[in-house]
């Protein structure tokens, strides 16, 4: 019988947590959580940022792939630039068929441009096609590090290359490049 008690009074001892212990247990719990909470937040900082800098950096290759792509194309006398910042930017060509081309990439007036590619093609001097509305070409352009030249002079000589520089603006990321693109000789 005494063994049957002390074990009786072994489990009464033993059927919860002590107040000490919950307290212990609840104030670690607290410092992960907010630990974690910390870490998180930090991660998705980080992840909208990373996305930023990636669409701006997207957007300045689009626009110098899609420039680059119809200047090669152009001879030099078929690029024609608008205002003191190359806009509306128009590349004409004829190809070795003869079909005439005609691209206008034009920009928008909001606080960030967006470029957009207008395109028209002649098949024996009848319109075959153009383009229905405007393509975007780019989006987020910075006005102040975007412009076009062409024929700028290099050591006192005037060169057919058309000099893109391209700036993109993604909620604060920024990414830059300048296309030096050569129209073809003839």
């Amino acid at each position: 019988m005494k063994v049957l008690l002390s074990e009786k009074q072994r489990k009464k001892g033993q059927l919860g947590f002590t107040l000490a212990e919950v307290v212990i247990a609840i104030a670690i719990s607290a410092i992960l959580l907010v630990g974690s909470v910390e870490l998180v937040g930090h991660m998705v900082i980080g992840s909208a940022q990373n996305r930023a800098k990636t669409t701006s950096m997207l957007q300045v290759q689009y626009v110098g792939f899609w420039v680059t792509e119809d200047v090669v194309q152009a001879r030099p006398d078929g690029i024609s630039l608008g205002d003191a910042q190359g806009f509306p930017l128009t590349i004409d060509w004829t190809a070795w068929n003869g079909d005439e081309n005609k691209i206008v990439y034009s920009v928008d007036g909001s606080p960030l441009w967006t470029l957009t590619r207008e395109q028209s093609l002649k098949k024996n001097g009848a319109s075959v096609f153009t383009s229905a509305g405007n393509a975007t070409v780019g989006q987020f352009l910075d006005p102040a590090g975007t412009r076009c030249a062409y024929g700028w002079l290099t050591g006192g000589n005037a060169t057919n290359v058309l000099k893109l520089d391209v700036a993109a603006n993604v909620d604060g990321k920024v990414a830059t490049r300048t296309y030096e693109i050569n129209p073809r000789s003839k």
